[in-house]
């Protein structure tokens, strides 16, 4: 007899028992290994190549991760995870990213006895949910602190992780390849065609009445009044960049009859389609930038992501009459969009939700890597009515840009090459590139002044960013360095202490005081003000430097 048993039948049986029933706990399927953070893409890429012959999860902490499978794509954004099986890579996809580097955690385990098993989740993709994030996290903290947890809490959090992920993978898995999900892809991809019920129904194989009930469950709206909504949406993201005829929004939105589109419209919006451009509207900002962008053109949204670098401009404004969120807040939580009221949603693409947010309000969506910071505030300025707002303040930034490499020209002449800085601890620092904001773009487009020769010739890193251990930052040293150090107290001791060494004392910045330190606070922002304030700072570290 077993142990278990052995303890089982010590004890009497009640009197109105006849069987006393004995389960075995089935055997561990897995066991951890490894747990790092990653900082970069470049970490992640590099974590993945050598953990190629374990399973590994991956759950984004911060910024966002573009991956790609032998036979997929996608997105993890903040808050999201993905788990892939040993023996697969997972590769970034080439282009810059999001706004904020990727940050996560990465956990690496095998099998708990060497012996393949069938796997039991589902392919890649992204998983988003609040537990995950907070269980991974606690991990992290629990594994640092391991004599402090005891020997039993790090393998309990790893397995409630795998048993989240696990009921989330085989819900997404269910749900991408049921006939309903095909369905609304469908209609999204087809909008501007005919659509009817019946022709989808059969499409799918299922009975118009199935269609009907399955639709409205999933939904909340019939066939109709889910694809109404979206064309009046489409119509209106059409009419917030642009003034199309009745004519051409009929066109671009899949109806026939202008006068039928009139009459949807002005049911669903509240006004017709000719003064849609003209009525206030209650602007929901997902991102910490666009709400910035706003708050430039004179425009208090109604709902805002609000990063600590905002909040007191905020205050010391009196700009703190709407609600204000994290941008993760914002991500995660939907019913605080839809409970808003909101009459338009602006945010960065791509976004994992688009069609999701389309059905609370039209919905903008900035691709971040193709436009510059400019150009998405010109465009900010078109869904707000306020584009020669907009143009007016950026002549504004190009007459301070003439004076400011007028000043230059006077006090330094060529410029030499520069960098920015941004220590996160021991650890090391973020370099950005020109397309990335953090002022990079204001030293090398705005005032002249060349990259690292190390940035050069890595490439990526002028459009990119790279996370660079502290025994390496000298190899990105340059003529004029600014720098944004750690906020804790000891870790920016900790960290002078470093740079007091070789070969960071030898650099020719060091020794000819050519080294500022910057707030890394105000150096985020990557709209007007924010750039206005950060090309201020720099000349007057520059000029202050060379006057003493």
């Amino acid at each position: 007899m077993s142990y278990l048993e052995q303890n089982v039948y010590q004890y009497p049986l009640p009197r109105n028992a006849s069987v006393h029933e004995i389960w075995s706990f089935p055997p561990a399927m897995y066991r951890p290994r490894h747990l790092m953070q990653f900082h970069d893409q470049e970490a992640f890429s590099r974590t993945d190549e050598e953990w190629h012959r374990l399973h590994v999860i991956y759950v984004v902490t911060s910024g966002q991760a573009r991956l790609v499978s032998m036979d997929s794509k996608w997105t993890v954004n903040t808050g999201s995870a993905v788990i892939r099986q040993a023996g697969t890579i997972l590769q970034h996809e080439r282009t810059r990213g999001s706004l904020s580097p990727v940050q996560g955690i990465a956990i690496a385990f095998e099998e708990a006895d060497n012996t393949p098993l069938l796997w039991p989740f589902s392919s890649p993709v992204s998983i988003t949910s609040r537990g995950i994030a907070e269980i991974a996290s606690e991990l992290v903290l629990t594994c640092s602190k391991n004599e402090e947890s005891g020997p039993f809490k790090s393998h309990m959090l790893f397995y409630q992780l795998l048993d989240v992920i696990h009921d989330h993978s085989h819900r997404s898995t269910r749900d991408e390849h049921s006939w309903l999900s095909l369905v609304i892809r469908q209609i999204h991809e087809m909008v501007e065609h005919p659509l009817t019920r019946d022709q989808l129904a059969r499409d799918a194989n299922v009975s118009p009445e199935h269609f009907s009930r399955e639709f409205k469950k999933h939904t909340g709206l019939t066939f109709v009044e889910y694809v109404t909504r979206l064309r009046i949406r489409l119509a209106q993201e059409h009419l917030l960049f642009a003034n199309p005829t009745l004519q051409e929004l009929a066109q671009l939105t899949g109806y026939r009859d202008i006068f039928y589109l009139s009459r949807k419209f002005k049911q669903l919006v509240g006004t017709a389609p000719t003064l849609y451009r003209k009525t206030p509207k209650k602007i929901v900002s997902l991102t910490y930038n666009c709400t910035a962008s706003l708050l430039a053109l004179g425009y208090t949204p109604h709902m805002g992501a609000v990063a600590s670098w905002m909040e007191e401009k905020l205050v010391r404004s009196g700009e703190i009459s709407f609600k204000q969120h994290s941008e993760y807040e914002l991500f995660t939580r939907f019913d605080l969009i839809a409970e808003s009221g909101a009459d338009v949603i602006i945010g960065y693409a791509p976004h994992s939700s688009t069609d999701e947010l389309r059905q609370i309000a039209p919905t903008v969506l900035l691709p971040f890597e193709e436009m510059d910071w400019q150009e998405q505030f010109l465009q900010i300025g078109r869904v707000t009515g306020l584009e020669n707002h907009a143009k007016a303040l950026l002549s504004q930034y190009d007459q301070l840009q003439r004076e400011a490499n007028h000043t230059l020209d006077q006090r330094i002449g060529t410029r030499g090459s520069a960098v920015c800085i941004f220590w996160t601890g021991e650890g090391g620092a973020y370099i950005y590139g020109q397309g990335w904001g953090r002022a990079s773009h204001i030293l090398y487009q705005s005032l002249g002044f060349s990259p690292p020769a190390r940035m050069e010739k890595d490439g990526q890193l002028l459009t990119g960013y790279v996370h660079v251990p502290i025994s390496d930052i000298h190899l990105y040293a340059a003529d004029h360095i600014f720098m944004a150090y750690p906020t804790d107290k000891k870790e920016r001791q900790a960290l002078e202490a470093l740079l007091g060494q070789e070969p960071w004392s030898s650099l020719n910045a060091v020794r000819n005081g050519h080294v500022y330190e910057i707030d890394a606070d105000m150096f985020y922002g990557f709209d007007p003000l924010s750039v206005t304030e950060q090309l201020q700072d720099i000349i007057h570290k520059l000029t202050s430097q060379l006057s003493m």
